[in-house]
């Protein structure tokens, strides 16, 4: 009789994989027009997907963003995840990012990128858009993260609104460039 009750426990101490620790960066800007259209398909993206294990951050590395402005988009299209200013444009650096809207999945258990780049093929130049969208790399990266897989989407580049860099707005002032010898 013993035997019975301990072969009914011994599903209950099945024990599932670790989740793993993903961060979703968004690099946005709040002028970018692409960024505003992505906005909804953002919304649904972590209403399906954030949790423990996958935490969404936005980041705003344009010099012109301020933190008026950054809550101005957020309360306008209800983004209900943190959007945080990348003054010093850090994180924009440490990832390669050069337009937005562009994602990092970043897994920080490994410190490894799982995907780069577009949120899906609906833009495919910038003013120029796909009336059906055909693949969506972000949502199906995130599918396999949740199911604990390596995703199989490779990096596409994303397609959005340049990001000015900060050495780029001290370049063109007269009194930082360098004074010429006479």
């Amino acid at each position: 009789m013993k035997s019975a009750y301990l072969f009914l426990l011994i599903p209950l101490f099945s024990f599932a994989p670790p989740q793993r620790a993903i961060e979703v960066y968004i690099f946005m800007g709040e002028e970018c027009i692409i960024s505003q259209y992505y906005t909804l398909s953002l919304k649904q993206l972590w209403n399906d997907y954030a949790g423990e294990s996958i935490q969404f951050t936005g980041f705003f590395p344009n010099p012109s963003s301020s933190p008026e402005k950054i809550k101005a988009f957020q309360d306008k299209y209800e983004l209900p995840f943190p959007l945080s200013l990348d003054l010093q444009q850090e994180q924009m650096r440490r990832f390669g990012v050069k337009v937005t809207p562009e994602v990092v999945v970043f897994d920080k258990d490994h410190s490894q990128i799982l995907y780069q780049g577009r949120i899906d093929n609906t833009y495919f130049r910038v003013g120029k858009r796909r009336t059906i969208t055909t693949r969506t790399e972000l949502d199906q990266v995130l599918q396999a993260v949740q199911a604990n897989e390596t995703p199989a989407v490779e990096n596409a580049p994303a397609v959005g609104c340049f990001i000015t860099k900060l050495q780029q707005l001290s370049s063109d002032v007269p009194m930082c460039k360098p004074l010429s010898k006479q």
